[in-house]
């Protein structure tokens, strides 16, 4: 059997052919940017520097045949720069050709990403800090899930909190103070120290500033410093048709569950005034809730390689579309300018 050889020449050819595509984005780019001062500074910079410009048609041609641009015939031993004025302006022109060629491959570049619905919303969505951070061994006390810095309405919600389980446990979440009216999945691991609340609301969505989507009761187990903190698979998804996760930053809340511990007279108190709505999670009747009885974890360590791919590429995105706005929103405000002063 015949070894397969990749000839050096097939290489090079593929090597030059993959290193082509971004160079090409890059010029491409500039010449939408920086093309019209080249077109217009062409014949001006001829004035001064003549035998540092190029004739476009000179350089494309071969020693003998004739310039359609400077009517000369060519010879490339004495420079193939512009011989005249008129030929200048004509390579000048071609300049802005390759400009306006260029803004118009910008422009399908950006309805492409558009249309592949990769412009997001803007992240300007955070899960609020709550302020009472201290309490007693056996002593249950709630912490509210709540939203704010709403901008663009929502219509779905994903809260996934992690806890230190030697420290802290969930005795139940509720959902009667939620904006939310269905309820998809609430599940609790009191072994690996995981919760998840997921739920939202149907068209137009919640559009206020902030907003409470449901309520973790935890129950203190042991003394010291513990943290609960909302891992990166939460989601705020925006009513966008898109579904953009519009969650900006995953805070870290901070408890200390002190030496001492609750009385029998206080946990009856705590009982009987909480019992009802976290043991018997009394919701509101407007709600649909249709919870599975799954009790799952997250392997965070395995996720936080995706989430950090998926970051890379929404940077680049990002950074892509904001090149391409830019360029795009610069030429329309030159054609306002233009027709502004044209109507005057």
């Amino acid at each position: 059997m015949e070894k397969l050889e990749l000839k050096p020449a097939l290489f090079l050819s593929f090597l030059r052919f993959v290193l082509y595509i971004p160079l090409s984005w890059v010029l491409v780019h500039l010449f939408s940017i920086f093309g019209l001062f080249v077109a217009a500074a062409y014949p001006i910079w001829w004035l001064f520097f003549p035998k540092s410009l190029v004739c476009f048609s000179c350089r494309s041609r071969e020693d003998g045949q004739m310039c359609r641009l400077c009517h000369e015939k060519v010879l490339k031993s004495q420079g193939v720069e512009p011989k005249t004025l008129t030929s200048s302006l004509y390579n000048g022109l071609l300049v802005f050709m390759v400009t306006v060629l260029s803004v118009a491959v910008v422009f399908i570049e950006r309805q492409v990403i558009e249309s592949l619905g990769l412009i997001k919303v803007p992240k300007t969505v955070s899960f609020v800090i709550p302020d009472k951070s201290q309490y007693k061994i056996g002593e249950i006390f709630p912490m509210k899930i709540e939203i704010s810095g709403v901008k663009t309405p929502i219509n779905a919600v994903q809260a996934d909190l992690a806890f230190d389980p030697e420290k802290i446990e969930v005795v139940d979440i509720t959902t009667s103070e939620s904006f939310a009216n269905v309820f998809i999945q609430k599940e609790i691991n009191n072994e690996t120290g995981y919760s998840r609340l997921t739920g939202g609301l149907p068209h137009p969505g919640f559009d206020k500033e902030s907003g409470v989507f449901g309520t973790v009761y935890f129950k203190s187990k042991s003394a010291g410093l513990t943290q609960v903190e909302f891992l990166p698979t939460s989601m705020v998804l925006a009513n966008d048709g898109k579904g953009t996760n519009i969650i900006k930053e995953f805070p870290v809340i901070s408890y200390i569950i002190t030496s001492e511990r609750v009385t029998t007279a206080e946990e009856e108190l705590q009982n009987s005034v909480l019992g009802k709505e976290v043991l018997g999670t009394q919701d509101n009747p407007n709600q649909l809730v249709l919870f599975q009885d799954d009790v799952l974890g997250i392997d965070t360590e395995k996720l936080q390689g995706t989430i950090d791919a998926i970051a890379v590429i929404d940077k680049g995105v990002d950074w892509l579309l904001a090149i391409d706005t830019f360029i795009v929103t610069a030429y329309s405000k030159v054609l306002t300018f233009f027709g502004t002063i044209s109507l005057k």
